[in-house]
């Protein structure tokens, strides 16, 4: 079960919120898979999934954490609510939000060496405060005199993957490779169960 998602988007949040606990119920049975799908019509989107992007590479044991603590705080940041922000605003806000759900209650890691570490992903190296990280040459194939941050490559092939795949609203989701049209953002634990249950016969 593929499930193409948006932080910026209310329905995905809706989704999310009912789907995501239900995953571990199904055990081998089934796997679930959550894309990200980074949305135009929100400007904000592309930060929003540049920093799971920076968690993924930099902290992979913490990105189910990450997930479900940006979806759960995603309001905070609607259109709306960061209208004023700048990019470099939103970065440092983001960066010390993932910071802080990264560190927790582990007292191996600081806040703020964590932070410092989204940011050299985040920020463009040629922007002010800009540090690129050396290692995203061999990683992702990004340089120190780009005009984007060292996760550009990245958030290049997961467009291409979302279109590739026909996906322009979120959430869309596949099962088995096909897209399920009948599944709603509105749907309760019921219906979700219901259909999973028939799905995976």
């Amino acid at each position: 079960c593929e499930c193409f998602v948006d932080f910026c988007c209310p329905y995905s949040h809706k989704m999310f919120k009912v789907l995501w606990p239900m995953t571990s119920d199904f055990g081998s049975k089934m796997q679930f898979v959550f894309h990200n799908v980074i949305q135009p019509w929100h400007h904000q989107s592309l930060w929003l999934h540049e920093s799971v992007f920076a968690v993924k590479f930099l902290y992979p044991e913490a990105e189910s954490c990450y997930w479900m603590a940006l979806f759960a705080e995603s309001p905070k940041y609607y259109d709306a609510e960061i209208y004023s922000l700048t990019r470099a605003e939103f970065y440092n806000k983001i960066a010390g939000f993932g910071a802080d759900v990264i560190v927790g209650d582990r007292s191996d890691l600081k806040r703020n060496d964590v932070k410092t570490r989204i940011l050299q992903y985040l920020i463009p190296p040629k922007q002010r405060g800009g540090n690129f990280p050396e290692e995203a040459s061999v990683t992702f194939g990004s340089r120190p005199d780009d005009d984007e941050n060292a996760l550009f490559p990245m958030t290049r092939q997961v467009v291409k993957f979302q279109r590739k795949r026909g996906v322009h609203v979120t959430p869309t989701v596949f099962f088995n490779g096909i897209e399920q049209m009948q599944i709603s953002s509105s749907w309760s634990k019921d219906e979700w169960y219901a259909f999973l249950n028939e799905a995976s016969l």
